[in-house]
């Protein structure tokens, strides 16, 4: 309990976890606060669902990769959907002309344009990083829709035939 705790001379231990969730309740509460007073977000003056928000965006933005996530699977291949940072020198000319023009490209343009590659790379990482989030959010509101739509079939009257979807399909009318 020891690493736990600081002792302050002749004041009493004081659990540091205990002080660390008090500092992050404050930090929460004043992030809320600023959201609310910014925009029309009503919803979070609730502060339970700013909570849930909160935690579900911050399981989210702690996705390291695409691991475990079915979206980047269902748009196939990361050559379809990712950026791609490098450079490919490709030419439909003949031989000569096209090893000129490669020669060109690689020793002269590119030197010039080295910066702008960089920055854009920077900013490339960071949209992965950024559409990896999104990807994590929309994942959890597919998984958190399905279950209320599973739960709104099991709690249904069994007479309401309802399609895949989940929404009511009415009885034909006869005329």
């Amino acid at each position: 309990m020891l690493a736990s705790a600081i002792a302050l001379g002749d004041n009493p231990i004081v659990p540091v976890h205990v002080e660390m969730a008090k500092l992050r309740d404050r930090v929460r509460e004043q992030l809320r606060e600023r959201i609310v007073s910014g925009c029309d977000v009503h919803a979070f003056e609730d502060p339970e669902i700013f909570d849930e928000v909160e935690a579900l965006l911050h399981a989210a933005a702690s996705t390291s990769d695409d691991g475990g996530l079915i979206l980047p699977e269902l748009l196939g291949t990361p050559d379809e959907w990712r950026l791609t940072t490098s450079m490919r020198y490709q030419s439909h000319r003949t031989r000569g002309p096209a090893a000129l023009f490669a020669f060109v490209k690689r020793n002269i343009l590119m030197p010039a344009f080295r910066w702008l590659f960089e920055y854009s790379r920077d900013n490339f990482e960071r949209q992965r990083r950024m559409n990896l989030v999104l990807f994590a959010c929309v994942q959890e509101l597919a998984v958190e829709t399905a279950q209320l739509r599973r739960d709104v079939r099991r709690l249904s009257p069994p007479a309401a035939d309802t399609d895949r979807s989940g929404s009511l399909q009415r009885p034909p009318t006869e005329p």
